[in-house]
């Protein structure tokens, strides 16, 4: 399900070493359809990180902000998945949607209907 607040999330990130990839993902594990503990998330979030390690992709850190930055979910840019693949993790972790960034673009994608939204320049989006 692609809620209309995720077409005006911003993100917190420093642009990984190299600069950022020409295509990659940003997935997080925190709270998976329902809010939960800080601890719960970091539980989730260190394993999540663990799974992308262990496939071999580059992940840095991202964190995907509600505009007036009251609400906050860490998560990891992802790149070398697929928009298929991108979507399982997305799922096995509860998510209703990941994001991917494709030329510049900030698309939307849901993880149970497959829909893909374009969301605008990625780059007008982190802080």
């Amino acid at each position: 399900m692609i809620l209309p607040e995720y077409l005006s999330t911003i993100f917190q990130a420093e642009i990984p070493s190299g600069g950022w990839p020409k295509s990659f993902h940003i997935v997080t594990a925190h709270n998976p359809g329902k809010l939960l503990s800080d601890v719960e998330n970091s539980i989730a979030d260190e394993e999540l990180r663990k799974e992308l390690n262990f496939i071999g992709s580059r992940c840095f850190r991202i964190t995907g902000c509600s505009q007036d930055l009251k609400h906050r979910e860490p998560g990891w840019g992802v790149a070398g998945l697929s928009d298929e693949e991108a979507v399982q993790i997305g799922r096995k972790y509860g998510q209703n949607a990941i994001f991917g960034i494709e030329e510049k673009s900030l698309f939307v994608i849901g993880c149970l209907s497959g829909n893909r939204l374009e969301a605008g320049p990625w780059e007008e989006r982190v802080l």
